[in-house]
């Protein structure tokens, strides 16, 4: 039976972007690039010590993995850019409806962008193990995004329209 994954991602996404929102002229930017970077090294651990790949199949499937991953951070490249923007803007004050038109847009085309892209992967990765073991990758996915989403619902304040 596998362990599950571990609710530390919250505690250190918690810890690592609270700071960043708080009105302190704390650079957000930077938090959230830190953020990303805690994620990806976490996450790599979780696959190291769920996937239970074979050596063949690890052998086959880390460089895969990691072409995955930097396409992947070039999709989300202006979703986190405007996260950024939106929380200096919540915070300056200076959000208007066509920023924030803007901005959901964005977030959209690149949750699009991101699907096609894992659609893209599961042959790619059916191709250095077994159809459950890609199963597996896209369920531990699944739940770290949901952490992560768990982190920035908590964190991220929402548009206020006064």
């Amino acid at each position: 039976m596998s362990h599950p994954i571990p609710r530390a991602i919250v505690v250190v996404l918690l810890l690592a972007f609270a700071p960043a929102f708080a009105q302190d002229g704390g650079d957000v930017g930077a938090k959230i690039r830190e953020m990303q970077a805690l994620v990806a090294k976490e996450f790599r651990q979780i696959l190291r010590e769920e996937m239970m790949l074979t050596d063949e199949e690890s052998r086959e499937f880390w460089p895969l993995y990691e072409r995955y991953s930097a396409e992947r951070r070039v999709i989300s490249e202006p979703y986190l850019a405007g996260l950024i923007e939106y929380v200096d803007r919540y915070y300056s004050g200076d959000l208007s409806d066509a920023h924030a038109e803007r901005l959901i847009n964005t977030y959209f085309d690149v949750q699009q962008a991101i699907l096609r892209k894992r659609h893209d992967y599961v042959k790619k990765f059916g191709e250095v193990m077994s159809g459950i073991k890609v199963m597996r990758f896209f369920q531990l996915e699944n739940k770290v995004q949901a952490e992560v989403n768990a982190a920035l619902a908590v964190t991220i304040p929402l548009a206020d329209p006064r």
